[in-house]
């Protein structure tokens, strides 16, 4: 059966879609995770970009009444984080990105939870 994709997933994939970020994945978490039913993951080429994608976010959610709970981070650090409704969108930057691995992360907790 295939699941509706709820509001706040859509709004953040055109989003990001529309600012031309990288690497956009969705992880459906919602068999494991307390807090949230899909992650959606994305990347920045610059500090600046990251922020403006964060800024972009925040705008959307809230402009289509999706409350925005959690909304964490700094470009510089390379890596933010923005939650609305039942998704949390983590921007990174390429080499945090990479580094941190979240999707790797998520994916064998997806894989260890469906096994069970």
């Amino acid at each position: 059966m295939t699941k509706n994709k709820p509001l706040s997933l859509t709004l953040a994939e055109s989003v990001l879609e529309e600012h031309k970020a990288e690497g956009i994945e969705i992880i459906d978490v919602e068999d494991f995770s307390p807090f949230a039913s899909y992650y959606l993951l994305a990347t920045a080429p610059n500090p600046r970009a990251l922020g403006a994608y964060k800024d972009y976010l925040e705008e959307a959610f809230e402009k289509n009444g999706i409350d925005v709970p959690v909304s964490e981070g700094k470009p510089e650090s390379g890596w933010v984080i923005v939650q609305g409704g039942e998704v949390i969108c983590q921007l990174f930057l390429a080499p945090n990105r990479k580094e941190i691995d979240l999707a790797g992360l998520l994916k064998n907790i997806q894989s260890k939870s469906s096994n069970q």
